[in-house]
């Protein structure tokens, strides 16, 4: 807010009627958080709270780190800070240049009145925005806001680049990559843009590729109801567009190529992994599990799944367990695979179960299984390596990777099943897409397990009594003060408080 006496940077997710400058929106938090540390480094803008701020008496590791100036205890004055967050606005809004002009005036004061230690502090200021400067490569002739769209397929799948212009200067490349896509490329181009734009803000100018040449006037009108100040939508036909419009065309070309090449990647690691197992074929759909406790306390399951070898996030999936099925890591197991797959949609039928630990879990999962009619689905545990030797010199020795296989057969009319030791090459491509469906259970039990524990921790005791929800806990607390005054008060007291049914 820069009507604030000391304004602050902030991170938000959604602009409000408040008053205060916003910029964005970002394509993605890694590049809002890129331009935040850039701030916080270069101008030394504020960051924290106002209620920090109010009560600081004394600089907090930021400033002793260089990236706020700490006007909390004074340690700027007011009308340095100012011009600070003049400054800052000036590169958030992208007027590099005009960055570079006010710091360089301003050092240039500072040595006419011989402070020149404030003015080397500004020349080191305005050496790291050219840096910035100089590390965006592509500057246009001419100082525009412009996107150039660049569009490469094979097959069905379909790369798209945007090109991001900022008065002239390409600040971003935003990659985009879709599978599975049927759809001609006319179409697809004009899908892509009407949701990219539904959450990215919209240039002045719009450069498509050539071939859309008198295809665009649809696009142009639903991004011109978009964007008040109006949108000129062009194709790349000649001279600087035609440039810009080739360069987004090869970014997209080189975002496929890289698209292609690790969907090979992984396609080859479930082909190892199919024969490392003994699969009929590549698993497409793994289910991962694995449980967290600590001393017993708010136990936990997680299950994560990898489509195709990536993360499908959406399909996650955390258990509260109730201990229904026995304590001890068995239990928890027993009880989560059974929850999971006792009504699971016939879509959502793994090709692969993963368990983490041995030859007990695997068992548990195989009987599971068992259960509720899903004998076909292949089980696998991996239990992972662990430190044998740690000998008097040099590194650790470490036993390896070990999978437990499940493999079932049927002896004069009886099935029997046995678990299978099977010790891969620890450079496996099969092997290390299981290490990463494990890992990444085990990451995200491990944050859910924590957040169960936090929450208990930080409870009140009040949420325990039954018939006392959060609005009547809060009428409690404000009129009584604390928790240790409601314990000693009397019923006719409790009874006393308005909102309290008598």
């Amino acid at each position: 807010d820069p009507q604030a006496p000391v304004p602050r940077l902030e991170l938000v997710r959604r602009r409000k009627q408040d008053g205060a400058l916003y910029f964005g929106p970002y394509h993605s938090a890694a590049s809002i958080r890129h331009t935040h540390a850039l701030v916080s480094r270069y101008f030394g803008l504020r960051t924290c709270s106002d209620a920090v701020f109010r009560n600081r008496s004394r600089p907090c590791l930021e400033y002793q780190m260089g990236r706020c100036l700490a006007p909390c205890v004074r340690r700027v004055s007011p009308r340095k800070y100012a011009e600070q967050v003049e400054a800052a606005v000036l590169f958030l809004k992208g007027k590099r240049n005009e960055v570079v002009k006010l710091l360089t005036d301003r050092m240039i004061l500072c040595s006419f009145r011989e402070n020149f230690e404030e003015a080397a502090k500004i020349r080191d200021q305005i050496k790291a925005v050219q840096e910035v400067m100089t590390s965006q490569g592509v500057v246009l002739p001419a100082s525009m806001d412009m996107d150039a769209v660049g569009l490469a397929r094979e097959g069905d799948t379909v790369a798209f680049a945007v090109l991001r212009f900022e008065a002239g200067v390409l600040t971003e490349r935003v990659p985009y990559v879709q599978s599975g896509v049927l759809a001609a490329d006319k179409d697809l181009i004009e899908s892509f843009l009407v949701q990219y734009y539904a959450r990215s803000p919209i240039p002045a100018q719009v450069v498509l590729p050539r071939w859309l040449a008198g295809s665009t006037q649809t696009l142009a009108q639903v991004l011109a109801d978009r964007r008040p100040e109006g949108v000129a939508v062009k194709v790349a036909w000649k001279g600087q567009l035609n440039q810009v419009g080739k360069m987004a065309d090869e970014n997209a070309a080189a975002i496929l190529k890289e698209a292609l090449a690790s969907h090979e990647a992984r396609h080859r690691a479930a082909q190892r992994l199919a024969e490392v197992l003994g699969l009929r074929g590549p698993p497409r759909r793994i289910d991962g599990f694995d449980m967290s406790t600590l001393m017993s306390a708010e136990p936990v399951g997680a299950m994560v799944v990898f489509m195709d070898g990536k993360p499908e996030r959406r399909a996650y999936r955390t258990f509260s367990v109730r201990l229904e099925d026995g304590p001890g890591d068995v239990g928890l197991m027993h009880e989560v695979l059974r929850r999971r797959y006792s009504k699971v949609p016939p879509e959502e039928v793994p090709d692969l179960v993963m368990v983490d630990g041995g030859e007990a879990q695997v068992r548990v999962a195989a009987a599971v299984l068992a259960e509720v009619g899903m004998l076909a689905v292949p089980v696998v545990g991996l239990a992972k390596s662990k430190v044998v030797d740690r000998g008097g010199f040099g590194a650790a020795m470490h036993s390896p990777e070990r999978l437990y296989v499940l493999e079932s057969s049927e002896v004069d009319g009886v099935r029997e099943s046995a678990v299978r030791l099977v010790v891969p090459q620890q450079n496996d491509p099969g092997l290390h897409l299981l290490m990463r469906v494990r890992d990444e259970a085990h990451r995200f039990a491990v944050t859910f397990h924590r957040k169960r524990r936090h929450r208990r921790q930080t409870a009140s005791v009040l949420e325990g009594i039954p018939g006392l929800g959060p609005r009547r806990r809060s009428l409690l607390l404000r009129a009584m003060g604390s928790v240790a005054n409601i314990r000693a008060a009397t019923l006719e007291q409790l009874k006393a408080v308005k909102g309290i049914p008598a």
